[in-house]
């Protein structure tokens, strides 16, 4: 095992061993229970604990790189797939700060050679490592304020869709950040936990505002050519994207005239309805289908750390005041020496770092954040 990767297992072991953050899932003794290893490609599976007491010591005895848990509750978890028998899955959405286009994230982004781990600050040209003339980079950031304040405004937008167009309710969210960039969210409602996955993925479309139909705002299409003519549905517009598209246009259900000259201002039926798609994937939440639509996924795991930052899945009650580089930094704090690979700027635990020189003692937590990212080695 590399000098890396046992600094990393050795702050690891110690917050599983002291941890007070990780609590069991509902039912669960049918979730299916999987790991990575440090050094080790693919993933140990189909495993299966009766008390939170027996996955803990589990952690703690092979302290793996990354924990998940089924969204789904099988009869037999540690079956092959075919042989679960499938109970039902919760529902389950991802908000990934790297899908949000930050306009920040060039500014805080790194380049990591694939081929010999040299970091350095990303170009806007065609990639080429300054070390050893590597063609391809793994690109990592580290998130900012801003990041975090775009993750949020996406995370208050999806809950907003939940409570108000779908009918759940609040207390039976469950919001997470997601231990790297993003925010993941439980759905505790039984009432869903049937639901295949074309069900979820057309509520993933609802959701994220995909395929509403003009008509369904009142615009249709006349017949003959691309004209347009206005007759708003008998429900009106008072519920769901109906009345979020109203409220954009500033129209009610005896704007007729109003709506028709907007859809002839945008150039006729077809104009229109490109207009309505650009407006509601700009107002829907923008969330990762796969993760809602897999109802055999396993997912990471809440109280476990992510390795790619060191930082904890942990759940935050208060969008608002959380501050993942301060709630979800858990590790402990003993002295590691770093080296570094290139000057990097951050913010831990309420400290600002600023590092320049080619290396640098560290708390663990700042050590195994920079190791994980790629951006230092252990000295």
């Amino acid at each position: 095992m590399s000098r890396n990767a046992e600094v990393i297992r050795s702050a690891f072991r110690e917050y599983y061993f002291k941890q007070k953050s990780i609590h069991a899932p509902a039912a669960i003794d049918q979730r299916e229970f999987g790991y990575s290893q440090f050094g080790m490609h693919g993933m140990v599976r189909h495993l299966s604990f009766k008390s939170i007491g027996e996955l803990i010591a589990t952690l703690v005895k092979e302290v793996p790189s990354d924990v998940y848990c089924s969204n789904a509750l099988y009869r037999f978890p540690t079956l092959p797939m075919q042989e679960k028998q499938w109970l039902g899955a919760d529902l389950i959405f991802d908000i990934d700060g790297k899908d949000l286009g930050l306009p920040c994230v060039p500014l805080h982004s790194y380049a990591v050679c694939a081929a010999c781990g040299h970091a350095s600050p990303p170009d806007d040209g065609e990639y080429s490592c300054s070390a050893c003339g590597g063609k391809k980079a793994d690109h990592v950031s580290i998130p900012c304020s801003k990041c975090i304040d775009g993750s949020k405004k996406e995370a208050k937008r999806l809950i907003d869709f939940m409570t108000e167009d779908l009918g759940v309710e609040r207390q039976n969210i469950d919001a997470y950040f997601s231990g790297n960039n993003g925010f993941h969210f439980h759905v505790r409602d039984d009432s869903y936990r049937p639901l295949d996955s074309q069900a979820r993925s057309d509520l993933v479309g609802y959701i994220a505002g995909v395929g509403l139909l003009a008509e369904s705002v009142g615009v249709r299409k006349a017949q003959g050519g691309d004209d347009v003519f206005v007759k708003f549905p008998k429900s009106g517009l008072a519920l769901g994207w109906r009345k979020k598209v109203a409220d954009k246009l500033k129209i009610d259900s005896a704007s007729i005239i109003k709506l028709g000259n907007i859809a002839k201002e945008k150039g006729g039926y077809a104009g229109f309805k490109a207009e309505l798609d650009k407006m509601t994937r700009e107002m829907g939440a923008r969330i990762d289908p796969q993760v809602t639509t897999d109802v055999h996924r396993v997912f990471r795991m809440p109280g476990t750390i992510n390795s790619k930052s060191g930082l904890a899945k942990i759940k935050c009650d208060e969008l608002d005041s959380f501050d993942p580089f301060t709630d979800a930094c858990l590790l402990g704090s003993a002295k590691v020496k770093v080296k570094m690979k290139t000057q990097v700027k951050f913010k831990l635990k309420g400290e600002s770092y600023n590092l320049s020189k080619e290396s640098a003692e560290l708390p663990a937590y700042a050590a195994v954040y920079l190791i994980c990212k790629g951006l230092a080695d252990s000295a």
